[in-house]
């Protein structure tokens, strides 16, 4: 019976802290908001991790289906994140996408980096308003799954996954990488340096 108890408890403490991770995380947000920061400050102003991109957090990776039956890995990040890293996080995107459809190998293109550059102005109540862009540089990559491993070039799902999310949450990026990362999307964008 005490270990029901504890359990429950257990329970009970984690969702508690979750809960007060959600509220802290919503003041921290209010706090910035009303400091002046952007949207663009929240989601491309450090060194991209290995999360999935979204309408809200454009800087991760996204996955589709082209038309081939291969699929097209991108991954995107702040100015200031490497195309390496971006080719890091879009290989172990794919490589964790094949191991859910239960694929034990795939082949990659080589990678072919861009840059998307964010809007700079926006129309609010019929006026043109200033804003500070979200540029990204995006890295993107064609797989083909198989199971059998013939092609030479072929790497395995699971080693291949498990192998570069770890390089990617300990790998750290020096400031003067960053710099001249950051320095190269402006270049691109044609923002003033």
């Amino acid at each position: 019976m005490a270990d029901i108890r504890s359990i429950r408890l257990g329970r009970l403490h984690g969702q508690a802290w979750r809960f007060l991770a959600l509220i802290a995380g919503s003041g921290v947000l209010l706090h910035l908001g009303g400091c002046g920061a952007t949207l663009g400050d929240l989601t491309t102003a450090s060194v991209t991790s290995y999360q999935a991109a979204n309408l809200f957090a454009p800087a991760g990776y996204s996955i589709s289906a082209n038309s081939d039956g291969s699929v097209h890995v991108t991954a995107a990040g702040s100015p200031g994140t490497p195309s390496d890293r971006l080719e890091k996080i879009a290989l172990a995107a794919a490589a964790d996408y094949g191991l859910q459809q239960h694929q034990k190998t795939f082949t990659s293109t080589p990678p072919q980096t861009t840059f998307k550059c964010g809007k700079t102005k926006i129309a609010e109540k019929g006026q043109q308003v200033t804003i500070k862009p979200t540029d990204l540089r995006v890295v993107a990559i064609d797989v083909t799954y198989g199971r059998d491993g013939i092609a030479p070039a072929a790497r395995n799902t699971r080693e291949t996954a498990d192998a570069l999310k770890a390089q990617i949450s300990s790998e750290t990026v020096p400031p003067d990488v960053q710099a001249a990362a950051t320095q190269e999307v402006s270049q691109q964008c044609g923002r003033p340096l």
